[in-house]
């Protein structure tokens, strides 16, 4: 497989370098993007006073223009570099949806809420064949919460046992990465992260490594080998 697992994004980045040498330099190429994650969405209760975090999305329509026009604009930056782009929102029909990924050379799965993803994912039946895809030389770039969609657990930061949330990730890779980790962030610098882990571990099974990915950085796997590359400390606990 293929993948380039990024913290905040790769066009125009020096990761950029990179994702060419995993395509050969090759620019006449058909990418995917999901767009799903960055619907404008927030959590609500599903019930009024509801104390058991039995929580639902909806979306905020007020945004839903602004979100338009900033995926009107990145579908642009992938085309002035001489891609084939479509876009293959999880909440299209499944069977074109799989028409659509199966087509592609690139799967570009953007950031945004990783719970509403991945709820997405499980919908639209992608996680019944991504593996199957990727196994075929299909180059997937994830993006936060596109990073985190592979990875067997997305909850390291925020599960807790009342949650009836899934949290159990596609399994793709066997580690976790942390976007925008940041020492200057309580919830995600090393000491909180590693107390995080024990007490999942006390729970639950917790047993993978977990990659620390700064901005500007990604976890680079081709075959068997993952590599942490980008500016800054590389770290993982």
């Amino acid at each position: 497989m293929k993948l380039l697992l990024t913290s905040n994004g790769l066009l125009n980045t020096p990761l950029e370098k990179d994702f060419l040498e995993m395509t050969d330099h090759k620019t006449n190429l058909k990418v995917a993007i999901i767009p799903t994650a960055s619907d404008p969405i927030e959590w609500v209760p599903e019930k009024e006073g509801d104390q058991m975090k039995d929580y639902v999305y909806k979306l905020v329509p007020e945004k839903i223009e602004q979100n338009t026009e900033w995926l009107k604009t990145y579908k642009e930056e992938w085309e002035k570099k001489g891609y084939n782009v479509i876009i293959a929102d999880l909440k299209e029909d499944p069977t074109e949806l799989r028409k659509k990924i199966e087509s592609a050379d690139v799967i570009d799965v953007m950031g945004g809420d990783v719970s509403y993803l991945l709820d997405w994912a499980k919908k639209s039946k992608l996680d019944s064949y991504l593996m199957e895809v990727l196994k075929k030389g299909v180059v997937y770039v994830g993006t936060s919460a596109g990073s985190g969609l592979i990875s067997p657990d997305i909850g390291l930061t925020w599960w807790e046992p009342d949650w009836k949330l899934d949290h159990v990730g596609l399994g793709i890779v066997d580690f976790i990465v942390v976007p925008h980790q940041n020492e200057s962030d309580e919830q995600k610098s090393v000491e909180q992260l590693t107390k995080r882990r024990e007490y999942l571990q006390t729970i639950i099974n917790f047993p993978w490594r977990i990659y620390l990915l700064q901005d500007g950085q990604a976890i680079k796997v081709v075959g068997d080998e993952v590599e942490h590359i980008g500016a800054g400390a590389k770290r993982y606990i």
